[in-house]
């Protein structure tokens, strides 16, 4: 019989924590309706220029991390003289074997530069008015008569977009 009871109960909190919910949904809904521009003051982007943005991100998203160099560091002390030591002489047919190491870097440096190159041609690609309408976004210092936005993805591709200003003289 108790075990009915706390079932029932439980049952019934169920159902309450249900229709609350439901209420709720419900009532946000209706009174609070759906802003129609994102940020207010701001263009909204075009549906084009998320999907540019979406292909350029993808391409360029293969590329290494490559933050600017920082400023040289002093260079370490030279290291001490080694002291001579004579040569130990071999055990019982035991030899001192060679190792050679290989580095196979043609494989990475060709996945780089297809990388940057498939990151260039996207970026290439992308409508200056998107990229312009996206960085009307930047804080008001930033602003002025024109900027020109340079993207260097490497040593043989840089895009620059020219946009006109939010200040006007």
């Amino acid at each position: 019989m108790l075990l009915k009871m706390e079932r029932r109960t439980n049952i019934g909190i169920l159902v309450f924590i249900t229709a609350f919910l439901a209420l709720i949904s419900k009532s946000n809904s209706q009174y609070r309706p759906a802003p129609t521009i994102p940020y207010p003051g701001y263009p909204a982007l075009r549906p084009l220029c998320l999907s540019q943005f979406a292909l350029v991100n993808h391409a360029c998203s293969m590329l290494p991390y490559n933050p600017l160099t920082p400023p040289a560091l002093p260079s370490p002390p030279p290291p001490p003289a080694p002291t001579a030591q004579p040569p130990c002489p071999p055990k019982n047919g035991h030899r001192h074997g060679h190792h050679h190491r290989h580095r196979h870097t043609s494989t990475s440096t060709t996945h780089v530069s297809a990388a940057a190159d498939e990151c260039c041609r996207w970026l290439k690609e992308v409508d200056t008015q998107c990229v312009c309408d996206l960085l009307v976004r930047l804080p008001i210092f930033l602003a002025k008569p024109s900027h020109d936005y340079t993207v260097v993805v490497s040593d043989d591709c840089s895009v620059t977009y020219q946009c006109p200003g939010r200040v006007m003289n």
